[in-house]
Protein backbone atom coordinates (compact mmCIF):
# COMPACT_ATOMS: atom_id res chain seq x y z
CA UNK A 1 0.00 0.00 0.00
CA UNK A 2 1.33 3.42 -0.97
CA UNK A 3 0.25 6.43 1.00
CA UNK A 4 1.28 9.96 0.01
CA UNK A 5 2.58 12.24 2.75
CA UNK A 6 2.41 15.98 3.17
CA UNK A 7 6.18 16.19 2.78
CA UNK A 8 7.35 18.56 0.07
CA UNK A 9 9.90 16.23 -1.47
CA UNK A 10 9.23 16.18 -5.17
CA UNK A 11 12.25 16.29 -7.45
CA UNK A 12 12.65 15.90 -11.18
CA UNK A 13 16.09 14.90 -12.36
CA UNK A 14 17.41 14.11 -15.80
CA UNK A 15 16.56 10.44 -15.43
CA UNK A 16 13.79 10.15 -12.85
CA UNK A 17 11.14 11.75 -10.67
CA UNK A 18 11.65 11.30 -6.92
CA UNK A 19 8.78 11.63 -4.45
CA UNK A 20 8.81 11.10 -0.69
CA UNK A 21 5.96 8.82 0.34
CA UNK A 22 4.75 6.58 3.15
CA UNK A 23 5.17 2.89 2.39
CA UNK A 24 3.35 0.67 4.89
CA UNK A 25 4.13 3.23 7.59
CA UNK A 26 7.76 3.69 6.54
CA UNK A 27 9.27 6.84 5.11
CA UNK A 28 10.31 5.98 1.58
CA UNK A 29 11.33 7.39 -1.78
CA UNK A 30 9.41 6.53 -4.93
CA UNK A 31 11.66 6.76 -7.98
CA UNK A 32 10.01 6.70 -11.40
CA UNK A 33 12.14 6.70 -14.54
CA UNK A 34 11.11 9.43 -16.94
CA UNK A 35 10.27 8.71 -20.57
CA UNK A 36 12.57 10.37 -23.08
CA UNK A 37 10.57 11.74 -26.02
CA UNK A 38 13.64 11.95 -28.26
CA UNK A 39 14.06 8.16 -28.12
CA UNK A 40 12.17 5.63 -30.21
CA UNK A 41 9.31 4.41 -28.03
CA UNK A 42 10.32 0.73 -28.01
CA UNK A 43 13.95 1.57 -27.18
CA UNK A 44 12.87 3.99 -24.45
CA UNK A 45 10.66 1.36 -22.82
CA UNK A 46 13.41 -1.24 -22.97
CA UNK A 47 16.09 1.08 -21.54
CA UNK A 48 13.92 2.34 -18.69
CA UNK A 49 12.93 -1.18 -17.73
CA UNK A 50 16.51 -2.43 -17.87
CA UNK A 51 17.90 0.49 -15.87
CA UNK A 52 15.19 0.17 -13.23
CA UNK A 53 16.03 -3.49 -12.67
CA UNK A 54 19.78 -2.85 -12.77
CA UNK A 55 19.60 -0.02 -10.25
CA UNK A 56 17.63 -2.16 -7.80
CA UNK A 57 20.14 -5.00 -8.17
CA UNK A 58 23.05 -2.60 -7.62
CA UNK A 59 21.51 -1.24 -4.44
CA UNK A 60 21.01 -4.75 -3.09
CA UNK A 61 24.38 -6.11 -4.19
CA UNK A 62 26.24 -3.13 -2.72
CA UNK A 63 25.02 -4.14 0.73
CA UNK A 64 26.59 -7.57 0.25
CA UNK A 65 29.84 -5.72 -0.52
CA UNK A 66 29.53 -3.96 2.87
CA UNK A 67 28.56 -0.62 1.38
CA UNK A 68 25.42 0.96 2.85
CA UNK A 69 22.65 1.87 0.43
CA UNK A 70 18.90 2.48 0.80
CA UNK A 71 16.88 -0.69 1.35
CA UNK A 72 14.80 -1.62 -1.68
CA UNK A 73 11.18 -2.17 -0.65
CA UNK A 74 9.58 -2.80 -4.02
CA UNK A 75 10.41 -2.86 -7.73
CA UNK A 76 7.86 -2.57 -10.54
CA UNK A 77 9.69 -2.95 -13.84
CA UNK A 78 6.50 -2.38 -15.85
CA UNK A 79 5.95 1.01 -14.23
CA UNK A 80 9.72 1.68 -14.16
CA UNK A 81 9.44 2.31 -10.42
CA UNK A 82 11.56 1.58 -7.34
CA UNK A 83 10.33 2.13 -3.80
CA UNK A 84 13.31 2.48 -1.47
CA UNK A 85 14.24 3.57 2.01
CA UNK A 86 14.33 7.31 2.67
CA UNK A 87 17.76 8.27 4.02
CA UNK A 88 17.61 11.15 6.47
CA UNK A 89 21.21 12.28 6.25
CA UNK A 90 23.64 15.01 5.26
CA UNK A 91 25.19 15.17 1.81
CA UNK A 92 28.95 14.69 1.89
CA UNK A 93 29.04 17.78 -0.34
CA UNK A 94 27.58 19.89 2.48
CA UNK A 95 29.78 18.25 5.12
CA UNK A 96 32.94 19.10 3.20
CA UNK A 97 31.80 22.69 2.71
CA UNK A 98 30.93 23.12 6.39
CA UNK A 99 33.30 25.14 8.58
CA UNK A 100 32.24 23.10 11.61
CA UNK A 101 34.84 20.39 10.98
CA UNK A 102 38.57 20.70 10.39
CA UNK A 103 40.43 19.50 7.31
CA UNK A 104 41.77 16.40 9.07
CA UNK A 105 38.26 15.11 9.70
CA UNK A 106 37.27 15.85 6.12
CA UNK A 107 40.31 14.08 4.69
CA UNK A 108 39.52 11.07 6.86
CA UNK A 109 36.00 11.04 5.47
CA UNK A 110 37.32 11.09 1.90
CA UNK A 111 39.61 8.18 2.73
CA UNK A 112 36.61 6.24 4.02
CA UNK A 113 34.71 7.05 0.82
CA UNK A 114 37.66 5.71 -1.16
CA UNK A 115 37.51 2.47 0.82
CA UNK A 116 33.82 2.05 0.06
CA UNK A 117 34.29 2.74 -3.64
CA UNK A 118 37.11 0.18 -3.61
CA UNK A 119 34.68 -2.38 -2.18
CA UNK A 120 32.14 -1.57 -4.89
CA UNK A 121 34.73 -1.99 -7.63
CA UNK A 122 36.14 -5.16 -6.11
CA UNK A 123 32.64 -6.58 -6.56
CA UNK A 124 32.35 -5.12 -10.09
CA UNK A 125 29.73 -2.51 -9.18
CA UNK A 126 30.00 0.76 -11.08
CA UNK A 127 28.16 3.70 -9.52
CA UNK A 128 28.03 5.79 -12.68
CA UNK A 129 27.48 9.17 -11.00
CA UNK A 130 30.05 9.25 -8.23
CA UNK A 131 29.81 12.70 -6.63
CA UNK A 132 29.72 14.08 -3.10
CA UNK A 133 26.01 14.80 -3.62
CA UNK A 134 25.29 11.09 -4.07
CA UNK A 135 26.86 10.02 -0.79
CA UNK A 136 25.10 10.79 2.49
CA UNK A 137 26.21 10.76 6.12
CA UNK A 138 23.73 9.18 8.50
CA UNK A 139 24.72 8.49 12.10
CA UNK A 140 28.38 8.90 11.08
CA UNK A 141 27.99 6.18 8.44
CA UNK A 142 28.29 6.63 4.68
CA UNK A 143 25.27 5.76 2.55
CA UNK A 144 25.63 5.66 -1.24
CA UNK A 145 22.56 6.69 -3.21
CA UNK A 146 21.41 7.10 -6.82
CA UNK A 147 22.85 4.22 -8.81
CA UNK A 148 20.59 5.21 -11.70
CA UNK A 149 23.48 5.45 -14.16
CA UNK A 150 25.32 2.46 -12.71
CA UNK A 151 26.03 -1.00 -14.04
CA UNK A 152 27.83 -4.25 -13.33
CA UNK A 153 31.23 -4.37 -15.01
CA UNK A 154 34.68 -5.84 -14.46
CA UNK A 155 36.20 -3.54 -17.09
CA UNK A 156 39.17 -1.50 -15.87
CA UNK A 157 38.06 1.49 -17.96
CA UNK A 158 34.61 1.60 -16.33
CA UNK A 159 36.14 1.64 -12.86
CA UNK A 160 38.67 4.27 -13.90
CA UNK A 161 35.86 6.51 -15.18
CA UNK A 162 34.06 6.13 -11.83
CA UNK A 163 37.21 7.32 -10.05
CA UNK A 164 37.52 10.24 -12.47
CA UNK A 165 33.93 11.28 -11.80
CA UNK A 166 34.85 11.74 -8.15
CA UNK A 167 38.02 13.61 -9.08
CA UNK A 168 36.10 15.97 -11.36
CA UNK A 169 33.48 16.51 -8.66
CA UNK A 170 36.16 17.43 -6.12
CA UNK A 171 37.81 19.80 -8.60
CA UNK A 172 34.59 21.61 -9.49
CA UNK A 173 32.71 21.54 -6.17
CA UNK A 174 35.49 21.53 -3.57
CA UNK A 175 38.18 23.43 -5.45
CA UNK A 176 40.16 24.75 -2.49
CA UNK A 177 40.95 21.32 -1.06
CA UNK A 178 40.36 19.08 -4.06
CA UNK A 179 43.92 17.74 -4.34
CA UNK A 180 44.13 16.77 -0.66
CA UNK A 181 40.69 15.18 -0.81
CA UNK A 182 41.54 13.18 -3.92
CA UNK A 183 44.79 11.90 -2.39
CA UNK A 184 42.84 10.78 0.69
CA UNK A 185 40.25 9.13 -1.54
CA UNK A 186 42.98 7.21 -3.38
CA UNK A 187 44.59 6.02 -0.14
CA UNK A 188 41.30 4.50 0.93
CA UNK A 189 40.65 3.08 -2.52
CA UNK A 190 43.90 1.13 -2.81
CA UNK A 191 43.60 -0.09 0.80
CA UNK A 192 40.35 -1.93 0.09
CA UNK A 193 40.88 -2.99 -3.52
CA UNK A 194 43.88 -5.08 -4.53
CA UNK A 195 43.68 -3.81 -8.11
CA UNK A 196 43.37 -0.20 -7.00
CA UNK A 197 46.75 0.89 -8.36
CA UNK A 198 45.90 -0.57 -11.75
CA UNK A 199 42.63 1.35 -11.84
CA UNK A 200 44.32 4.61 -10.82
CA UNK A 201 46.91 4.20 -13.56
CA UNK A 202 44.12 3.77 -16.08
CA UNK A 203 42.31 6.80 -14.63
CA UNK A 204 45.45 8.85 -15.26
CA UNK A 205 45.53 7.72 -18.88
CA UNK A 206 41.82 8.44 -19.39
CA UNK A 207 42.13 11.88 -17.81
CA UNK A 208 45.19 12.84 -19.86
CA UNK A 209 43.50 11.61 -23.03
CA UNK A 210 40.29 13.49 -22.30
CA UNK A 211 42.05 16.74 -21.47
CA UNK A 212 44.56 16.44 -24.33
CA UNK A 213 47.46 16.48 -21.88
CA UNK A 214 50.55 14.41 -21.35
CA UNK A 215 50.35 11.96 -18.46
CA UNK A 216 53.27 13.68 -16.73
CA UNK A 217 51.15 16.86 -16.58
CA UNK A 218 48.71 15.30 -14.10
CA UNK A 219 50.62 12.38 -12.57
CA UNK A 220 51.49 14.43 -9.47
CA UNK A 221 47.82 14.23 -8.44
CA UNK A 222 47.98 10.42 -8.23
CA UNK A 223 49.62 8.37 -5.47
CA UNK A 224 50.95 5.30 -7.31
Amino acid sequence: MEQKTSYNYDFWGAEAELTKIKWFGLEAIKKVRISKKYRISEIDEMLRKKRTITEAKLLITAKKAKVQTPFVYDVDSKKRTIIMEFIDGTKVKDFLKSEEFDSKVKRKLMEEIGKKVGLLHANHLIHGDLTTSNILLRNKKLVFIDFGLGKFSNEIEDKAVDVLLMKKCLTSTHAEDNKEYFISFQKGYVSSYTKGDEILKRALKVEARGRHLKEEDVISEYIF
